[in-house]
Formats: C-alpha cells, sequence, structure tokens
C-alpha cells in the first residue's frame, strides 16, 4: 500500500468541519495510507490559520488525538503568481520580504506548538512554488540557493519547498537548476504537472522520466476545471484517471487532501459565492 504525505490546502470554507469530521477524514487518509500532513500554508494573505481559536482550532483537535506528524506551511502571498515574472532586482526584494514574513509566522506555530505540545512537528513548507522562471538566470539561481540554504541552516526542523515545470526552459535545465538548488537541510518536492496541465503530456512526461528517483513527486489528485481569468477551481480524479496515474520509482506525495476520498462530501471544492475574479 501507498505510505507518504498528503497535502492539505488551508482554506475558510473549511471552518465549520467539526473536529469528528476532522477525525473521520484523517482516520479514512490513515487507512488509505497518510503517514504524514503537510498544511500548505499558516497564514494566507491576511488569513491566519495557525491561530488556535481560529478557522483551523477543529483539525487542530483532530490532530492531537491522532498524532499525525506535521509539515507546518508559512506565508503564501495570494498574489505571489503575478510576481514571479519581475525583474531580478524587484523579485529578490520581493523573495526575501517573503522569506521574512514566513520566519513571521513560524513564530506564530511556534507559539501554538507550545499551547497544543501532543501536535508532532516533521518539518516547515515553504509555499512559494518554484518554476521555470527562478531557472531563467544563472545569477537570481545563485542567489536563489544560497538564500533557500541559509534559511534551512538556521532554521530547527528541515525546509521544503516545491518546484513545478512550465516549459519555459528545456528539461535538462530544469533538472539542473533543481539540483543546485539541492541540500541536506532542504528538500525539493516536485509537482507532476498532471492538474493544471501547463505543458503538453509530452513534455510532462519528459520531465517526469529524466526525474531522479531520490526526489518526491507531489501527485495531483485533480484536474482543473476554471479558466484564466477565474478563480481556481477543481474537480476530484475519477477512478478511472486514478488507476491511469502511471508507477514511478518516486516517493509519494498526495495534492490534496480534500480531493481523496477521505474527505468526500465533508471538504467542500468550491465556494460557492465566488465565480469570477474581477478587476
Amino acid at each position: 500500500m501507498w505510505a507518504g504525505i498528503v497535502f492539505y490546502q488551508p482554506l475558510l470554507r473549511d471552518k465549520n468541519v467539526s473536529t469528528e469530521q476532522w477525525l473521520q477524514i484523517l482516520s479514512a487518509a490513515q487507512q488509505q495510507g497518510m503517514t504524514e500532513l503537510a498544511l500548505q500554508w499558516g497564514q494566507h494573505g491576511e488569513v491566519k490559520f495557525f491561530d488556535p481559536q481560529g478557522p483551523s482550532a477543529a483539525l487542530f483537535s483532530a490532530l492531537q488525538q491522532l498524532k499525525i506528524p506535521l509539515w507546518l506551511g508559512l506565508y503564501a502571498d495570494p498574489a505571489y503568481f503575478k510576481k514571479i515574472d519581475s525583474v531580478q532586482a524587484e523579485k529578490q526584494a520581493y523573495f526575501k520580504q517573503q522569506m521574512l514574513l514566513s520566519l513571521q509566522v513560524r513564530r506564530h506555530w511556534l507559539s501554538l506548538l507550545k499551547q497544543q505540545p501532543l501536535l508532532q512537528l516533521k518539518g516547515w513548507y515553504l509555499p512559494m512554488e518554484l518554476n521555470d522562471t527562478d531557472f531563467v538566470s544563472a545569477s537570481y539561481l545563485t542567489w536563489l540557493s544560497r538564500e533557500l540554504k541559509g534559511l534551512s541552516e538556521v532554521l530547527d526542523k528541515p525546509v521544503a519547498i516545491s518546484l513545478y515545470f512550465n516549459g519555459k526552459v528545456p528539461v535538462k535545465n530544469w533538472l539542473e537548476s533543481a539540483r543546485q538548488l539541492q541540500s541536506d537541510r532542504l528538500k525539493l518536492w516536485v509537482q507532476d504537472g498532471a492538474g493544471a496541465a501547463l505543458v503538453s503530456e509530452a513534455k510532462r512526461q519528459e520531465l517526469l522520466q529524466q526525474l531522479p528517483c531520490t526526489i518526491p513527486l507531489i501527485r495531483e489528485q485533480f484536474r482543473q476545471s476554471s479558466k484564466p481569468g477565474e478563480v481556481f477551481q477543481a474537480r476530484a480524479l475519477t477512478e478511472a484517471e486514478k488507476q491511469t496515474q502511471a508507477d514511478s520509482c518516486h516517493p509519494v506525495i498526495y495534492f490534496e487532501l480534500r480531493y481523496m476520498s477521505a474527505a468526500a462530501g465533508k471538504l467542500p471544492l468550491t465556494d460557492p459565492q465566488e465565480s469570477v475574479i474581477t478587476p
């Protein structure tokens, strides 16, 4: 049976899920092979999910009871994907700002861990998703590698960050750039790209086939249904689609919990009040 990490993306739409429901969801996910849970972020814009009385309070209660090891996500900027094409100097300043905000969120997580000592910290997750735009400039890549290594060396637990391929650089160059970022305390998790479908299936397979077996692969358990300019919406994989996910030599991470059968009918897939991003 598969065994590994499952992502959970904290959203306000889940605030009414009870502790009992969370126990059911998480227990079912454990039966399906989940051994660790990664919270994608602790703060998303102004919304603070690390608050012990906040929208994830019931989740924390369930996690304490089940003693599931956690990767705790840090700060995520809702405008992140609009900023990643900035010129290098602006991008460097932005990245440093995001890391500082993440360190602030970490302090809040540490406070929660003191209040709720049964929560088990496995590591930290930086929600900044690296991609081809970070690999175009050799000088920026060198700078980025140094910044991430410096951050990982001052934290008390391992740090993970995810990467995705959007076809702007050749696969060989992408993989070499990713190799330059690797260090003992920085974990690279690579998105399989099936859910968002940013590149052709042939290009996606080219990357996956050349990806070293030691790098964990994030298996996207959704298919995006929204169009550009719309609020992100997606559906869960059908059983037939799950069967077509090719086996690979990589450790597998599932993204994300709400698209797994363990959460079916309990974690909503959409915000009813939102449909389109307005200018």
